[in-house]
């Protein structure tokens, strides 16, 4: 899309310029409103436009020097199409180091627009998806390709998660079937170790279909996936240089830059070239400390030990071991010690023998 015709908020975009304002956010009973922060840069030639945001929860962290890192060079002279910047989706949780906005419960990424539970489509828009349907407005306007940058649990490895395609008519599923393989390349042009989402009927129950990327993917048919850097509240060096190479690399593979592909340091990586999907576990059968044998990267296969358990004294709870209950790439580890039956200990990739593409679950 041609770069001057793009309007975010305040912010309009020049070509060869990058521009700065603001998107109008939550309305408050002090006066005024919430502003989200917008950066354009508008590329001399005509190209995509692609939007990057972060810190839709205000603890997760990392995103935000990710993309000023991004900006700090010259991209507008160089850039063909324009990039749709906003640092921080959620300045109130930002500010109060939160990962939910103070003046909304809901989970900020469940959200955008995108199908209702049948018991919630009469109910009235909650404060934050007030912000984010506007916000999603501005987004079907111009998005060819978009990234949310996230943080995941403390001791976890940065890491890219690829939603489903879902599709709601048969006739719909070739259209599906290109954009999964467009998704495909997009991740793969990142170049993070990556995992598919929850199995459809888990990602539709735990609401992912409402998040930035998957509102995105799912409703408006652009090409989105989310990126992981490592744990919330920080921001590890070593996982954001990696993404501001990634993002640059992502770009060049979109066609909006012409310098070559840079090199990607070494990260982990699932053991295999097998597709993984998100999942939790393993789960506890007693409450107890839990002792990790195992780090975020990990792989362990069936049975082995994650963590030993003990009761406070340093007894053996049960036989004393959290095992896996298939083969299982650590993505990452449970904040805290703490162990509770039904409580998972660790975020995992489990391999997915499923399609990446499927109807939506009835």
């Amino acid at each position: 899309m041609a770069s001057k015709a793009l309007t975010v908020g305040t912010c309009i975009a020049a070509p060869g310029t990058t521009t700065y304002g603001t998107f109008e956010g939550v309305p408050l009973p002090s006066g005024g409103f919430e502003q989200l922060p917008v950066v354009i840069v508008g590329g001399k030639r005509d190209g995509p436009t692609f939007w990057l945001t972060a810190n839709i929860h205000g603890d997760e962290v990392a995103g935000i020097p990710v993309l000023h890192r991004l900006l700090r060079d010259d991209l507008s002279k160089k850039l063909r199409g324009t990039l749709v910047v906003l640092p921080s989706l959620n300045p109130a949780g930002l500010r109060t180091r939160k990962r939910h906005p103070y003046y909304d419960d809901r989970d900020p990424n469940r959200t955008f627009p995108g199908l209702r539970r049948a018991d919630e489509t009469s109910r009235e828009l909650t404060v934050f998806e007030r912000l984010t349907a506007r916000l999603f407005d501005s987004m079907k306007e111009s998005a060819d390709f978009y990234i949310d940058l996230h943080c995941a649990s403390l001791l976890s490895i940065p890491f890219s998660i690829r939603d489903r395609v879902l599709y709601r008519l048969e006739s719909d599923r070739p259209a599906a079937e290109e954009l999964s393989r467009k998704l495909d390349e997009m991740v793969t042009a990142f170049g993070f170790g990556a995992v598919a989402e929850y199995s459809a009927p888990q990602y539709i129950g735990k609401e992912l279909h409402r998040s930035t990327t998957g509102a995105a993917l799912q409703e408006l048919r652009v090409p989105s996936f989310t990126v992981e850097l490592g744990g919330h509240t920080i921001a590890m060096e070593a996982n954001v240089s990696a993404a501001v190479i990634g993002l640059r690399n992502v770009i060049r593979w979109a066609g909006m830059l012409d310098d070559p592909i840079e090199a990607m340091p070494d990260l982990p990586m699932p053991p295999d070239n097998r597709v993984r999907r998100r999942d939790d576990g393993p789960y506890p059968s007693h409450a107890g400390i839990l002792d990790y044998t195992v780090a975020a990267g990990d792989h362990v296969l069936a049975g082995g030990v994650v963590a030993e358990l003990r009761d406070l004294w340093g007894r053996p709870v049960g036989d004393g071991t959290v095992v896996a209950a298939a083969d299982s790439w650590i993505i990452g580890l449970e904040d805290g010690i703490l162990a509770y039956p039904g409580a998972a200990i660790a975020h995992i990739g489990l391999v997915d023998e499923g399609s990446l593409v499927e109807a939506w679950p009835a």
